[in-house]
């Protein structure tokens, strides 16, 4: 959903994703699995810097988008067709796509995201997927049912009960065009992507978890 709702919105839109803020291997952040299970729990927010990824999010919030980034935004390639009185006009709002499967789980990322989603999975469905993925360092037999399922059940379970305004999409359905039209709308897009991509009908916003959301 964040990769394709990156490729499809403004060429000024930027994304941030959790999982690139991982502390190494052997950093003394990490605590092991329980269990006995000789590995790393990488399913609990103290596995990432978090405080990295906020001052990450945050020196792209209040940073200043180039002129030329907010024209593409605005215009969409149609610079050439502006006025000098539209050009003065007051621009949309860039978009920070963030992407994470616990995002939700700091205040401070939690703040700053004006669009909230969280994408649901059945047991077996998460389980399926992670069997076609490639890990570094793989898991270890009965990594799933001790870490990842459980924790992903007490985030959902936290974020049901703690967090506000949060959409929850079932991960295994197509919901790209309701949440690219919310993203537009949020943006002040909406008419000029409209304009772009004429009938297009099958695009949308947000951040990524198994939650995820967007600023």
């Amino acid at each position: 959903m964040a990769n394709q709702l990156l490729n499809e919105l403004p060429k000024g839109t930027r994304i941030i994703k959790q999982d690139d803020y991982f502390y190494p291997d052997d950093d003394p952040h990490h605590i092991p699995c329980p269990g006995g299970i000789q590995h790393n729990n990488y399913d609990v927010i103290s596995s990432m810097d978090i405080n990295k990824m906020i001052q990450d999010v945050k020196s792209v919030i209040h940073s200043s988008p180039t002129t030329s980034a907010l024209t593409d935004t605005l215009t969409l390639g149609r610079e050439s067709e502006l006025s000098d009185t539209c050009k003065k006009c007051p621009m949309p709002l860039p978009i920070l796509l963030l992407d994470g499967f616990m995002l939700y789980a700091d205040p401070q990322l939690l703040e700053m995201c004006d669009l909230r989603y969280f994408f649901t999975l059945t047991r077996d469905e998460c389980w399926e997927r992670r069997q076609h993925r490639s890990y570094i360092p793989e898991d270890p037999p009965g990594y799933f049912e001790t870490c990842v399922w459980p924790m992903y059940e007490e985030h959902l379970k936290y974020v049901r009960e703690n967090v506000s305004e949060v959409i929850y999409l079932e991960g295994c359905g197509d919901h790209f065009s309701d949440v690219w039209n919310r993203v537009l709308s949020a943006a002040g897009l909406s008419d000029a992507m409209k304009e772009k991509k004429g009938n297009f009908q099958s695009r949308g916003y947000c951040v990524c978890d198994h939650s995820e959301k967007e600023v």
